[in-house]
């Protein structure tokens, strides 16, 4: 891989994690920022019901007016902060993710805090003493409210907070009794107190809606991961099996079941260990469990077929979490079409075309494997090269379908004479060649049994054919040789066949002549 390439790929990482990182950060946001919205109603109302008491606790003490204003001006904004909740829930999802929401949910806080820290200042009697405990605990409750409901946002929740407490306790101050100082003094503790709890139940919220997001993203990655191996597994143009730790099929695509011509109802819960299964396919099996993997190729007949399908298996063992064996997949080809194309092109490379014999690479490659095979040494037998006589005249003159014609015939007839281990092939035009194995050990009982054998053919090739709706004698010139496998050699066997042959012809055609090492010396 090249460095630009290297680079390339390192930098779509990063920018991928960035993005996700983004996507992560912003729904973070996005989830304390409703969790703020969510929490509002009930304590705005609370709140509201808490100032009136207040302002019942102090109307004795302080003027009406200045009970009735504030009772007022926290009203609205408690209304205020309402209503803005109200709008924040009736938007889109994406609309709800934009900043500003939380800026205006901030103000409000802070402005309902200031609201109550003024009754601090404002609703202060300091020579009541009852009065002043009611004003202490009510704004103490407040502030211990607001820090269960705004942490999510522990900025927001210290705006709310320390314009409560400080005013209050700027006012015990500027008292200057002993009483007034130690109930400072505890007011300064109570605020550290709440803001360092606000601080850990800020860390609290923010891990738990991190830790919700983080499994709603892995959810959502986990049914993208699973639709799309779905549609995979569904639109694959392969076979796809599913099977349990005791080989038993779970599930399967619509392509397997077309492949092997069953439905889904025959081949869910088959037993590919069982013991009418088949063996090959049963240790494919047993080694994708044990091993991880396994294969399997051949023509695969499931119980009770009368077909069976030419395909290809590779099996997969499937761990748990654990590491635990539970299952495996296995991926199905079917070989059909391949082995019909493979039949056709084997067809094509070795076969004639026009007589469906065997043709000359065919023949050659048996007769090289005759003479050199080791098992074959003690086997007898004969190769017989034939001539039809005057073939190119009948081609001529009646044409070439005719001459075609001729030559099926003739194969008709070569492969009426073969035995058991025979082949005759056609060589090229009216050239035919014949090797015929023989079971006589000695010599001269083989070449006897030659002799009648080549007989019985030249009979057969003798009679007349069927051309043009007339019968037409064409009569054939044959040579063949006799030998041993032990010492033969195919191209010395051609040579010898070919020479009998032409001495066949030499001698008037319609001849049928053994090869004799004087021949050789005649042709020449």
């Amino acid at each position: 891989m090249s460095q630009s390439s290297t680079t390339g790929t390192a930098s779509g990482m990063r920018s991928g994690f960035q993005r996700d990182h983004h996507v992560s950060v912003k729904r973070l946001h996005s989830e304390k920022v409703r969790l703020l919205y969510d929490n509002l109603w009930q304590p705005v109302l609370s709140s509201v019901l808490a100032g009136v008491l207040l302002v019942a606790a102090m109307w004795p003490v302080v003027p009406s007016w200045i009970l009735l204003t504030w009772l007022a001006v926290l009203t609205f904004v408690s209304l205020a902060r309402l209503v803005l909740a109200y709008y924040f829930r009736r938007l889109p999802a994406q609309q709800q993710q934009r900043r500003r929401w939380l800026h205006r949910f901030s103000i409000g806080a802070i402005a309902a805090g200031c609201v109550w820290g003024s009754g601090g200042v404002f609703l202060f009697a300091g020579e009541n003493h009852g009065q002043v405990a009611a004003l202490s605990i009510v704004l103490a409750g407040i502030a211990a409210g607001g820090i269960t409901t705004l942490s999510a946002v522990w900025w927001v929740s210290l705006g709310f907070v320390l314009p409560i407490i400080l005013p209050l306790l700027v006012q015990f101050l500027l008292l200057g009794s002993s009483l007034a100082i130690l109930i400072g003094a505890m007011l300064s503790l109570f605020l550290g107190l709440i803001i360092t709890t606000s601080r850990r139940l800020s860390r609290i919220i923010h891990d738990n809606i991190a830790l919700r997001v983080s499994m709603s993203a892995r959810e959502v990655q986990l049914q993208e991961s699973e639709n799309r191996y779905r549609s995979i597994f569904q639109r694959s143009p392969l076979g796809v099996l599913h099977f349990d730790e005791h080989g038993q099929v779970t599930d399967c695509n619509s392509k397997l079941l077309n492949i092997l011509g069953v439905n889904r109802a025959q081949l869910l819960g088959y037993r590919m260990l069982s013991h009418s299964a088949d063996s090959r396919v049963a240790k494919a099996v047993r080694n994708a469990l044990a091993k991880g993997t396994g294969y399997y190729e051949g023509t695969y007949y499931l119980p009770k077929a009368s077909a069976g399908t030419p395909l290809r298996a590779f099996f997969n063992g499937v761990h748990s979490a654990g590491n635990e064996m539970v299952g495996g997949v296995a991926i199905i080809e079917d070989f059909t079409e391949r082995k019909r194309a493979d039949a056709i092109i084997y067809r094509q490379a070795y076969y004639d075309s026009l007589t469906d014999l065997p043709n000359r690479r065919l023949f050659i490659e048996r007769l090289a494997a005759l003479c050199h095979e080791k098992q074959t040494e003690q086997q007898g037998g004969l190769l017989m090269f034939l001539d039809l006589d005057r073939f190119k005249l009948i081609n001529d003159t009646w044409g070439h379908a005719t001459g075609d014609d001729l030559l099926v015939q003739v194969a008709r007839r070569l492969e009426g004479c073969l035995r058991e281990g025979d082949m005759a092939a056609r060589l090229s035009g009216d050239e035919f060649v014949l090797l015929a194995l023989l079971e006589e050990e000695a010599e001269v009982d083989m070449e006897a049994a030659a002799e009648v054998y080549m007989c019985a053919v030249q009979q057969a090739l003798s009679e007349p054919y069927r051309l043009e709706s007339r019968w037409v004698e064409v009569t054939p010139s044959m040579g063949y040789t006799c030998f041993m496998a032990a010492d033969c050699d195919d191209e010395e066997l051609l040579k010898q066949a070919d020479i009998a042959m032409y001495r066949a012809k030499a001698e008037g055609r319609a001849r049928l002549r053994r090869f004799k090492p004087w021949m050789r010396d005649a042709m020449h």
